[in-house]
């Protein structure tokens, strides 16, 4: 799989959220988040389902790696992409914890970000 950013990134953060615990498979799950429109898939064909009633979660066909996060906003459509999956996880760092309410206590976090039981001010959605 490849894809390519090619609009604004709105929101880098990390996500404690149930549902991106159970999809990934991980305590938290490091996003960048954008407009649905800025990714563009330049080779190969991820697969999605409808994960919730707010969005879809699309993953690599061939090796099931999740890639991204397509939200359902009333204003627009969203997409997270895992920063695990970027050419660079370095490349963007997460400027805040949200949805810390469900946050796993054993998973070690970065205690000088922001941290927010609910989406925060900085989640792009």
């Amino acid at each position: 799989m490849r894809y390519r950013l090619d609009g604004p990134v709105a929101s880098v953060d990390h996500c404690h959220c149930r549902m991106c615990q159970k999809a990934s498979g991980s305590p938290a799950v490091a996003w960048a988040t954008g407009p649905f429109a800025g990714v563009r898939w330049i080779k190969g064909q991820p697969r999605g389902y409808r994960s919730s009633p707010i969005g879809r979660r699309w993953f690599c066909a061939d090796c099931g790696s999740p890639l991204a996060f397509e939200g359902f906003e009333p204003e627009g459509k969203t997409m997270g992409i895992s920063l695990a999956t970027l050419d660079d996880p370095t490349a963007l760092r997460p400027r805040q914890h949200a949805w810390m309410g469900t946050r796993i206590p054993w998973h070690v976090i970065d205690e000088t970000l922001p941290q927010y039981e609910d989406e925060g001010p900085d989640s792009g959605i």
